[in-house]
């Protein structure tokens, strides 16, 4: 019978910095907020469907100083893909490299060794990825998506 993978905590250290997988250390509240108020993609998300986003992926925090200060969460089936999305970095600590650094470090997760596609959607960030090595879609003629036309009959 198949178990589902706990995944190992993973941490990086940055002079006053933590980016951590923990999920013991996610302010809730602050994701929360920060998705619901702050982000163009998720503006007024009930917190139920952000608990459940959290619940079905692996989760990362930033923290300065323990106050949690970044958020992004990976989509994954640990083996051959992983999918990036709700990457934010609160507006007082932006302009000190941490979307990068926080972009380039999770590749680095012992959990993710044989993930071969690494994806993700921004539509103002870029350059931020780009400098942490993320590339245009090679052939996005391949890629697809359905979008529902009533989204409320497809939530939970």
């Amino acid at each position: 019978m198949l178990q589902p993978l706990v995944p190992k905590i993973a941490e990086w250290q940055r002079e006053d910095y933590l980016l951590s997988s923990d999920p013991n250390r996610l302010d809730v509240a602050w994701v929360h907020h920060q998705l619901s108020e702050n982000s163009y993609w998720a503006k007024g998300q009930p917190l139920a469907q952000t608990l459940r986003a959290l619940a079905g992926s692996l989760c990362f925090g930033i923290y300065h100083r323990g106050q949690q200060v970044g958020f992004g969460r990976l989509i994954t089936d640990y083996s051959r893909f992983a999918y990036l999305s709700d990457v934010m970095i609160d507006p007082s600590q932006r302009g000190h490299g941490l979307g990068g650094w926080f972009a380039a470090s999770i590749l680095q997760h012992p959990e993710l060794k044989t993930v071969k596609r690494w994806m993700l959607a921004t539509d103002d960030a870029h350059e931020v990825y780009r400098r942490a090595g993320w590339q245009p879609v090679e052939k996005p003629q391949r890629l697809m998506e359905f979008i529902p036309t009533h989204p409320e009959d497809h939530t939970a």
